[in-house]
C-alpha cells in the first residue's frame, strides 16, 4: 500500500487548507525544500504539529525535545560519536526498554546496532533533526568538561602515589610497564604491578561513600595500602572491564572475566570479578602468578612425618584422595604439587577444574562451563572415556560429582579432589551427607589431608617475650605443653607493611584410611572414633602440627588460634622448645 504524503495527512488532520498546501507546493518547485519545512516557515503550522504528522506518516510516535528534553545521565548509554553517525539520541529509559529518538526511525541497521550496544529493547520515536543534533553537541561539550575534570583528579592521584611511566610495549598481553598518556591506565597498571611485586593474592577495589579503598590480600589478610578519590571509580571500572573483555555498559549484573598481564618479563593471569554495590562497582582481582603459585612437594611445608604419609597415599595405583580446608587454604596448590610428583610419560593425567588456575606441562587440563551445560559430573564422565590413569577433580560439590568420583576410584583410577570441611575426618560425614553410600565410600577412600596456611613471623621485626599467664594456661590446656619460657610476637616494620608477618606456611593433618578406619566409615562411625583409630597409624592433628611451628618461633599462638579450632586437650607430645 502506498504511503500517504505528508500533505494529505496535514489535510486530513485539518492542520492546513487546500489553498495553503497548493501555495507551499508552488514554493517547493522553486527551492526544493521539504513541504513540511516550507509550511513551518510560512507560519501555517508549528514544529510540534509537523513532527506529529511525520510520525503518523511512518507509523511511530513523535517526541518533542523542547517540551521533554532527555536527562543528562542518558548520555552515558551511547557514545556521542555514535549518536552523530546514526542520528540517534537516547530519550528515556524504562526498566530494560530504551526509548530512542531517531531522525529516521525506519533505519533498521541503526536500531540493530544500538540494541547490541546497550543490551536493551529499543523503541524508536521520531525527533526533529536540528534539535537532536543540538542536544548531542551539548552533551558532548558537557562530557568533555567532565573528562577534563576527571583527568585533573587522576593526575593528582598519580602524583600522590608516585605513579611512573615505564618501558616498552609488548604485543600479546597488557604490559604493566607500558608508557601511557592516559593517567587512569597508568594508575591501574600501578595497582596491579604493586600487588604482583608484593606477592598479594587478591586486589580489592571497594567504593565507599566518599572514597575508594584499595586493599591487597597479603599472606591471607587484607591490608589497606591506599585510598583514591571516589570520582575515579567509573574510569577504573571501565578500564578493568576493557582489560578483562567485559561489558562496559552493564552496571546491574555481576560479571566475571580474565586477563593476562606482563611484568618484568613474567606473564601473570588475573581473574576479575565485578559486583554492583550501593556505592558503585566493587571489583576483586585474583592474581595467579605462575612464578609463586606452583610449588614442589618439598615446598608445601610438610613435616617429615606428614610428608612421608602424604607421598605414600598419592602414589597408590587407585582410590580417592581428598584435600580439605576452607577457601584460600592452598588445597589446589597441594594437589598441583602432587600431580607434578606423580606424572610421567607412562601415565595419562587429566583434570577437570573451575577454572584452570595454572597451566601444567604434561597434564591434560579441562575447564567446566556451566553456562553451556559442561558441569563437573558431565566432564568427569567424558574424561573417563579418555583412558586416564590419574584424575584431578577441582572440587566435589554435589552428589553426582561425588558418586562419579567414587566409582572412578573403584574402577582402577587414582582420583584426587578437594572438599570444603573443617578437618580431615569431617570429610567422611560431609560425603555421607551428600548422599554417598557408606560402603562404597569405605571401599574407595584411601586418605584425606586437611590444611591451613599460617602466617610466618617477619624475621626483621619479630621479638621474643615472656608468655602471659593466659598464654601459659592456653598452652597447657590445649596442647599439654609445660614449661614454655618464651614466645615470639609480631611487631611490624616497613618490610612486612606493618603486619608483623611475612609469607605463609601450611600446617597439615594426614588421615590414612586403613582397614580399621574403613570399617568405621561403613558403620557411619563418628568423627572422634575415626580420629582415635587413625592415631595408631600416624595421624597427628592440625593443632599438634601448628604447635610445633609456634614453639619453634615460626608463628604466634594468636595466629594459630585464628585459623584452627582447639576443641580438646591434646595428649602431651615430646616437642623441643625454640632455642
Amino acid at each position: 500500500m502506498r504511503r500517504k504524503q505528508i500533505g494529505d495527512i496535514l489535510l486530513e488532520q485539518r492542520l492546513v487548507t487546500n489553498e495553503q498546501l497548493e501555495r507551499a507546493i508552488a514554493t517547493q518547485q522553486r527551492n526544493f525544500a521539504p513541504i513540511g519545512s516550507i509550511l513551518v516557515r510560512m507560519g501555517v503550522i508549528d514544529e510540534s504539529r509537523l513532527l506529529t504528522a511525520l510520525a503518523t506518516q511512518i507509523g511511530v510516535q513523535a517526541w518533542d525535545l523542547r517540551r521533554d528534553p532527555p536527562k543528562q545521565e542518558l548520555a552515558e548509554l551511547i557514545p556521542m560519536d555514535v549518536c552523530e553517525s546514526y542520528q540517534v539520541l537516547p530519550i528515556q529509559k524504562r526498566s530494560d526498554l530504551l526509548v530512542l529518538g531517531m531522525v529516521n526511525p525506519l533505519d533498521t541497521s541503526a536500531l540493530d546496532f544500538i540494541h547490541q550496544l546497550v543490551k536493551m529493547r529499543v523503541e524508536p520515536v521520531l525527533v526533529d533533526e536540528s534539535r537532536m543534533m543540538s542536544q548531542v553537541r551539548q552533551w558532548a561539550q558537557n562530557r568533555r568538561k567532565v573528562n577534563a575534570n576527571m583527568d585533573h583528579v587522576v593526575k593528582k592521584a598519580m602524583a600522590e602515589y608516585e605513579i611512573k611511566d615505564r618501558g616498552p610495549e609488548r604485543d600479546e598481553h597488557t604490559n604493566l610497564a607500558d608508557e601511557e598518556s592516559r593517567p587512569v591506565v597508568n594508575l591501574v597498571n600501578q595497582i596491579i604491578s604493586d600487588a604482583i611485586r608484593m606477592h598479594a593474592s587478591d586486589i580489592h577495589i571497594e567504593p565507599r561513600m566518599d572514597r575508594i579503598d584499595v586493599r591487597y590480600r597479603i599472606d591471607g589478610r587484607l591490608v589497606k595500602l591506599r585510598d583514591l578519590p571516589d570520582e575515579l571509580l567509573p574510569m577504573l571500572s571501565t578500564r578493568l572491564k576493557i582489560m578483562a573483555e567485559l561489558d562496559i555498559v552493564e552496571q546491574r549484573h555481576p560479571q566475571d572475566g580474565r586477563m593476562t598481564v606482563d611484568l618484568d618479563g613474567q606473564s601473570v593471569d588475573v581473574r576479575v570479578s565485578v559486583v554492583p554495590n550501593v556505592h558503585g562497582a566493587r571489583i576483586v582481582l585474583r592474581v595467579l602468578d605462575q612464578a609463586i603459585g606452583l610449588k614442589g612437594m618439598e615446598e608445601l611445608g610438610f613435616t617429615l612425618h606428614n610428608f612421608q604419609m602424604f607421598q605414600s597415599l598419592i602414589r597408590r595405583p587407585y582410590g580417592l584422595f581428598l584435600v580439605t580446608g576452607p577457601t584460600g587454604s592452598g588445597k589446589t596448590t597441594s594437589l598441583y604439587a602432587a600431580l607434578e610428583e606423580i606424572k610421567d610419560t607412562a601415565n595419562n593425567v587429566m583434570t577437570v577444574e573451575d577454572p584452570v588456575e595454572y597451566r601444567l606441562d604434561g597434564i591434560n587440563q579441562s575447564q567446566i562451563n556451566e553456562s553451556i551445560g559442561v558441569s563437573f559430573p558431565k566432564q568427569l564422565r567424558a574424561i573417563l572415556r579418555q583412558d586416564p590413569d590419574v584424575i584431578l577433580v577441582g572440587e566435589i560439590r554435589d552428589l553426582e560429582t561425588a558418586e562419579t568420583a567414587v566409582r572412578a576410584a573403584m574402577t582402577g583410577h587414582l582420583v584426587l579432589s578437594t572438599l570444603h570441611c573443617n578437618d580431615a575426618a569431617s570429610a567422611v560425614p560431609r560425603l555421607l551427607d551428600l548422599g554417598v553410600d557408606p560402603y562404597l565410600l569405605s571401599s574407595s577412600l584411601i586418605g584425606v589431608t586437611a590444611q591451613r596456611l599460617l602466617r610466618n613471623l617477619c624475621p626483621d621485626c619479630k621479638r621474643e617475650d615472656k608468655p602471659t599467664d593466659e598464654e601459659q594456661i592456653l598452652m597447657r590446656h590445649y596442647f599439654g605443653a609445660e614449661g614454655v619460657s618464651s614466645v615470639w610476637r609480631a611487631n611490624g616494620c616497613n618490610e612486612c607493611y606493618g603486619t608483623g608477618y611475612s609469607g605463609r606456611q601450611a600446617v597439615h593433618e594426614v588421615l590414612p584410611v586403613t582397614s580399621e578406619v574403613a570399617s568405621l566409615i561403613a558403620d557411619r562411625a563418628g568423627v572422634e572414633q575415626i580420629k582415635l583409630a587413625a592415631e595408631d597409624y600416624g595421624f597427628r592433628s592440625l593443632q599438634e602440627d601448628a604447635l610445633e611451628r609456634v614453639l619453634a618461633g615460626q608463628t604466634t599462638l594468636e595466629e594459630a588460634m585464628r585459623l584452627i579450632a582447639f576443641e580438646r586437650l591434646l595428649k602431651p607430645t615430646p616437642l623441643k622448645l625454640a632455642a
